[in-house]
């Protein structure tokens, strides 16, 4: 039997098909449904403005580009690539922003061998903005301490972490919706906001700014990158 058009289909069968299709966070029309549509965005004009500025910075889980572009255009970055798993999301960036001063890559960054094209070299910046979670719940314990170890390889000395880590109360409500997640969340033994795994990695926190936006109640948390690690 065909399944029923998706005008027909009940509020909570359309909440429950948009969150099986985004396992990976990857909702589309984000920053239009679920985030403030702050011009810049919040977690970006907080920074301190010597972070982002004149920086090479990399977003990975960028969805549709909005805070890659912003990174440049009100930051100051020098140049900023945009990393998504999803193509489709990629494809909206690249519309929204042509020929413009960043740049989108569409690959699994938690697979260090996927980088590519415009993501390859080292940064002064990477932004990890609300997609934790959604790595935490797809690649569990490993694909987290993989993903942190690749990001200190390819950050420059003094380089730059910026992380807003979805909390672990979140997994449980993320699992429930999408039975794919269900069975590593179980497995699941590192917690955010990863203080231990970051500092066992060589990152030193340096910032922590505490903000709340629309029940986003998640602070941004910045980590340094130090010349060696202890």
């Amino acid at each position: 039997m065909a399944e029923p058009p998706a005008s027909e289909l009940s509020r909570a069968e359309r909440f429950k098909a948009t969150h099986l299709a985004a396992r990976h966070g990857n909702y589309h029309q984000y920053y239009s449904k679920f985030r403030a549509p702050t011009v810049p965005d919040e977690r970006l004009s907080i920074l301190p403005s010597d972070i982002l500025r004149n920086a090479r910075v990399i977003d990975l889980g960028c969805n549709a580009g909005k805070l890659t572009y912003e990174a440049i255009v009100h930051c100051g970055a020098a140049a900023a690539v945009g990393v998504d798993i999803d193509p489709w999301l990629v494809e909206q960036a690249k519309a929204a922003y042509p020929d413009g001063p960043c740049t989108f890559e569409h690959f699994d960054f938690v697979d260090a061998s996927a980088y590519r094209g415009t993501a390859l070299g080292k940064f002064d910046v990477v932004l990890l903005l609300s997609v934790t979670k959604w790595i935490h719940l797809n690649n569990g314990d490993a694909g987290m301490l993989t993903l942190f170890a690749h990001i200190r390889s390819i950050l420059n000395e003094g380089g730059y972490l910026v992380i807003e880590p979805q909390p672990l109360s979140n997994y449980a409500r993320a699992s429930k919706r999408n039975k794919e997640l269900r069975e590593t969340y179980k497995t699941i033994q590192i917690k955010p906001p990863f203080d231990d795994e970051l500092k066992a990695q060589g990152f030193e926190r340096v910032y922590d700014f505490e903000r709340d936006e629309e029940g986003f109640a998640r602070p941004v948390h910045v980590w340094r990158k130090k010349s060696s690690i202890s």
